[in-house]
């Protein structure tokens, strides 16, 4: 595929980090077709020409936040016009470094959450890559790593972050690239919640996502206002395949259903986002004639 070898959103972390074996042995199951989202639409963003990555919408809708895809990824910030048109401010310079920074994600309150390479293995057993710090005025204000979630074993990526609305919840991926490969050899969807003025991994995350994580590669999440549906990218590495899906579950403490193909997002897509009314999904897709990642939107009732 055209500009596959360019990116594939921030798990291409192993370009910029030594990694080095492991696998899944996990099972995809039984998926139907998700059918409420329709119109696919190129979202448009005034005074920004370069790529257009993992999508976030603050929970005000004031905002459009983003990632560019360049040998230093650095995270872009835009102001909401309508749905399809935002106008380009530009870099959050106060988080940017010369590693990779990407997949920014903000709660209600303005909590801040992206990932960071610039300080993972720096000092030993350090893996750090989850940061968080304060949105305020155009820039971010005191971001720290949050090194209780980080992996403690070297080669372990964490990646692509999401926090609920509420600001209780984290969800994250983490990846094993130990096999030195451009993909991680397996890696799952983590739950964390915050107590106190911290996050810790829940106990049972994997029993909750049993369903969503596969022997596929599992990233990009996307949390509604309730906690009960779950949008992620599923990565088929056999046959370089993306697709974006959803899964529901009753209650915050239930397993997530079988996840469910959004059938209208077509082609090689990623990062989904939901609007603050979660009537519109917005997610980046390759163009394959140009190369670059463009940012589109589905709607639904």
């Amino acid at each position: 595929m055209t500009g596959y070898n360019r990116c594939v959103s921030l798990i291409l972390f192993v370009f910029f980090v030594t990694a080095c074996g492991g696998g899944g042995g996990r099972h995809a199951p039984t998926v139907n077709n998700y059918t409420a989202f329709s119109n696919p639409e190129r979202v448009t963003i005034n005074g920004y020409s370069g790529d257009v990555m993992e999508p976030f919408i603050s929970r005000d809708r004031a905002f459009l936040f983003f990632n560019d895809n360049g040998n230093s990824k650095n995270i872009f910030y835009a102001t909401y016009v309508n749905d399809t048109t935002f106008q380009y401010v530009g870099a959050i310079t106060a988080i940017n470094t010369p590693a990779v920074e990407g997949t920014p994600t903000m709660d209600a309150a303005n909590n801040f959450y992206y990932i960071s390479t610039a300080n993972y293995n720096t000092s030993p057993g350090r893996y750090d890559t989850l940061y968080a710090g304060v949105w305020n005025s155009g820039t971010v204000n005191g971001s720290a790593a949050l090194s209780g979630l980080a992996s403690t074993t070297a080669g372990f990526i964490d990646f692509d972050i999401e926090v609920s609305p509420d600001g209780s919840t984290i969800y994250f991926a983490e990846g094993d690239f130990r096999g030195g490969n451009t993909f991680p050899d397996a890696d799952e969807i983590i739950i964390a919640v915050k107590s106190g003025g911290s996050f810790a991994r829940l106990p049972n995350s994997s029993t909750i996502m049993a369903n969503v994580n596969t022997a596929k590669l599992e990233y990009a999440p996307a949390i509604s206002a309730s906690g009960l549906e779950l949008f992620f990218t599923r990565l088929d590495l056999s046959t370089t395949e993306t697709g974006i899906y959803r899964t529901v579950r009753a209650t915050s403490n239930s397993v997530f259903d079988p996840p469910q193909l959004v059938s209208a997002i077509a082609g090689f897509v990623e990062g989904p986002a939901l609007s603050p009314d979660e009537k519109s999904l917005y997610y980046h897709k390759l163009n394959t004639s140009t190369g670059d990642f463009e940012l589109y939107r589905v709607t639904r009732p």
